[in-house]
């Protein structure tokens, strides 16, 4: 195996690490924050984008470790 592909592999497997902390960290701020001060669409639109982000690292990051 090259070194190249080693480096691949450990970078994803980082991301994946730090993504899924992420995730881990804002269901638990979720769940702790009962009121926010945000309207409705402004939390709506911010979730999907945040939930669509999380998703693309986690696709990328197990990418990275598969394909190389």
């Amino acid at each position: 195996m090259q070194v190249s592909t080693i480096i691949v592999k450990v970078v994803g497997l980082l991301l994946l690490a730090w993504t899924i902390r992420s995730i881990v960290k804002h269901l638990k701020e979720r769940k702790t924050s009962g009121h926010s001060e945000q309207s409705i669409t402004e939390q709506l639109l911010n979730n999907v984008l945040l939930y669509l982000w999380l998703t693309f690292m986690t696709v990328f990051s197990v990418g990275m470790m598969v394909n190389n």
